[in-house]
Parts: C-alpha cells; structure tokens; sequence
C-alpha cells in the first residue's frame, strides 16, 4: 500500500524542483518535437490558440485548486473527519464544474473562435477542430487539480509533482512518435488529451483516500462559493493576459501567434519549473498570511529571476536557436521567437510575484478591491495591446510591453493593498 508523509517546504522546493525540472524537460522535448516536424504554420497557430480559448475554462479549473488547499489546510487542523467532509464537497462540486463547462466548451467552440479576429477562415477552422480534440484535455484538468489541492494541502508536494511529469513525459511521447509516424498537426490535441487522462489516472490512485462525494450547504460552503465569484477575476488575469495577447498576434499574420506561445515558454521557463507558488500557499495558510511570509518569498523570486532576465533580455537568441532552431523551425521563426523572449523576459518577476500575491489575498479573504483591479488590469493589456500593435504597429514586441505594463500595475496596486491591510491587521 503506498504510504505518503507529510513534507516540510525546505525539503519539498529541493525534491519538487527537481522532479519538475524533469518535467519540463520533457516539456521541452515537446516543444522541440513540435519544431522538428512541423516549425510554425497556420496550424500550430491554430492549435496554440485553441489551447489559449480552452484558457477561459482553466480559470475554474485553478480557482477550486487553490480554494480547495487553504480552505483544506484549514480544516485539518480542526480535525481529520472535517478534512475529509471537505475534500468530498470539493470533489462533488468538480464534477459538476467538469460536466458542466467542458459541455459549455462544446457548444461554444464557433463563438470561440471568433475571438482570433486576424485568423482567416482556413485557420478558424482548424482552430475549431483543435478545440474539439482538447475538451477531453479540459474535462479531466479538474479532477487533476482537485486531487492535487488535497494532497498539497497535506503537505504531500512530490506526489503533485510526480503527477505534473508524468504529463510532461507522455505528451512528449505521443507528440514525438505521433508526429514521426503521422505528420498531422491533429496529433498535437489527441496527445494532451490522452496524457491528461493518464496523469488524471495516476493523481486518482494516490488521492483514493479522499475519492468520495459530499454534498451539504453551511457558512463555509456559502464563504467558499462567494470566493469562487472573486477568485475567478484573479486567477483569470494569467488565462486572460495570454488570450489576449494571442488574440492580437492573430492580427500579425501566419506565425505569430506561434512565435508568441513559444516565446513565453523560453521567457518564463524558471516559473514554470520552481512553481513557487504552489508551496506559498501551504506556507502562507499556515501562517495567516503575514506580512513577514509574503516578502520572504516575493524577495526569492526577486533573486531568482533577475539573473535570467537579464541574459534573456540581452541575449534572447542564444537559448531560442540552441532549444529550438532545429528541422523545420525556420530562421524566421528563430528571429520571431526570439523577439517574444526579449520582452517577454522583462514580466518574469511579475509572474512570479502575482501568483504569490493572489494567492495570500485569497487566505486573507480580501478579495473585492482586487477583484476590480484584476479586472482593470486585463483593460490594461488590452488597452496597450491596441497602442502598441494596431496603432504604433511594434509587432510581437508590442504584445509583450502591453503585457509588461499591465503585470506592472497588477502587481503594484496589489502589494499596496495588501500590505496595508496586513499592516492594519
């Protein structure tokens, strides 16, 4: 019988890097077997963008993950009977969300669509069927998320992780030889979909304990559901910074919504591998969220990211053409890519400070200021998305100094808030 203990976050961030590190290498090799076979077309665009539409959805997907661990963490501290009275309501209300919007997804796909407003029909089209492929993608990303919440929120962070790789590696596999055998771009969907089966099976069996649904309506639940309303703005602002960015590189012809995706990918590599956050929260609920806590890890990311900034900013076509520029990624898509990774690299911080930020004004259940200055901010990007592409015509740079500025005024109207409050408190 497997047997989990719980981890201290010292050790955790070590082993969990490690295992992450891994999986983004395999994430890597995905993205490279994408290059190889296929570089960038009308397709991959299509493919990217439809991953970015299913973003919408995901939103619900990370606000019940990250309501479910402090609120988790919360009640087992009370007692082992109310942790497990709180994990079956979560699990009855993820699969209602499940049905519900991966139904919603399905019915929509034609108005989605039309969101890539530079798209020709051709590549409409193929974006539709991308977007069929995925929901099964869609569908088990919230069982996925939701056994990951209670195994985090009981300090079991490898298990998560280990749930992450085996995602990583088997998307890798089935785009690798799907592609070597088929040399469809329709492979790209099928294999998230079947990975995500795969790691939705694995993060099931390890969280079996907790595999039973509650349902019943109290104070809490009523807190949680109000939370669910603002939390959707906040975790939203990522989803939404990436939607609308690859809505207005639709507006730059073929290959730039590909360029753009990858770009990020190269940009914020060191994010996505430490998932600093996801440890945060443990650490931020057990503490209350204080103010101590919070700059602890706002100044790690700091020290972290700078160093890479700097280089990507400086020297982005080193690490685009030694990971990418192989088989059928052009000199052209080099080039493109490596404009999205310049300036892209400058919002690294800021990702990594507001996904620490949201997620302590989330404990701290101050959530109506920043509701609304996450909605402003997605305005915000819009808004300089618009200045700098459709009016001062700076291309792909221009998407990524909108989404620069926007981060920068999330970020800042965040902390101030926060700190005040924590300051008050």
């Amino acid at each position: 019988m497997l047997k989990l203990k719980p981890e201290s976050i010292r050790h955790a961030i070590i082993k969990t890097s490690t295992i992450n590190l891994l999986a983004r290498g395999f994430g890597y090799l995905k993205h490279l077997a994408i290059a190889i076979f296929l570089g960038f077309s009308y397709q991959t665009d299509a493919f990217f963008m439809a991953l970015s539409l299913l973003g919408i959805f995901l939103i619900f997907v990370d606000v019940f993950d990250s309501i479910g661990v402090p609120q988790l963490v919360f009640a087992r501290m009370k007692s082992e009977e109310e942790f497990k009275k709180l994990a079956g309501l979560l699990l009855t209300f993820t699969t209602i969300l499940a049905f519900s919007l991966t139904f919603i997804a399905l019915v929509g796909i034609p108005l989605l669509s039309k969101v890539a407003v530079g798209f020709d029909q051709r590549t409409k089209e193929a974006t539709e069927l991308h977007l069929l492929l995925l929901l099964p993608y869609l569908f088990f990303n919230f069982f996925f998320h939701h056994f990951g919440a209670v195994l985090r929120s009981l300090r079991y962070f490898t298990p998560y992780f280990i749930g992450e790789f085996i995602f990583s590696f088997f998307s890798f596999l089935f785009i690798a030889f799907g592609l070597y055998l088929f040399h469809s771009p329709l492979v790209l969907p099928i294999s998230l979909s079947l990975s995500q089966f795969v790691a939705t099976l694995y993060m099931i069996f390890v969280g079996k304990e907790f595999l039973h649904f509650r349902f019943f309506i109290d104070k809490r639940v009523k807190e949680i559901l109000k939370h669910f309303v603002f939390l959707s703005a906040l975790y939203g602002v990522f989803h939404l910074f990436i939607l609308v960015d690859r809505a207005f590189a639709s507006l730059l012809g073929e290959k730039g919504v590909s360029a753009l995706t990858y770009g990020s990918i190269v940009a914020f590599v060191l994010r996505s591998v430490l998932k600093l956050e996801h440890m945060a929260i443990t650490s931020l609920s057990e503490t209350k969220a204080n103010i101590q806590t919070l700059n602890k890890f706002l100044k790690f990311s700091f020290l972290v990211s700078l160093p890479v900034m700097l280089f990507l900013f400086f020297f982005p076509e080193i690490p685009v053409k030694l990971l990418f520029g192989h088989g059928k990624f052009t000199k052209a898509d080099v080039e493109l890519t490596a404009t999205a990774t310049k300036y892209y690299a400058i919002s690294l911080f800021l990702s990594f400070a507001w996904a620490v930020l949201y997620r302590t004004l989330q404990i701290i259940n101050w959530l109506l200021p920043v509701f609304f200055v996450s909605l402003i901010s997605i305005l915000v990007n819009g808004f300089f998305n618009y200045l700098f592409v459709v009016v001062y015509k700076l291309g792909i740079a221009g998407i990524c100094l909108g989404t620069f500025f926007a981060y920068t005024f999330l970020c800042g109207v965040s902390y101030v808030i926060l700190t005040r409050k924590l300051k008050v408190g």
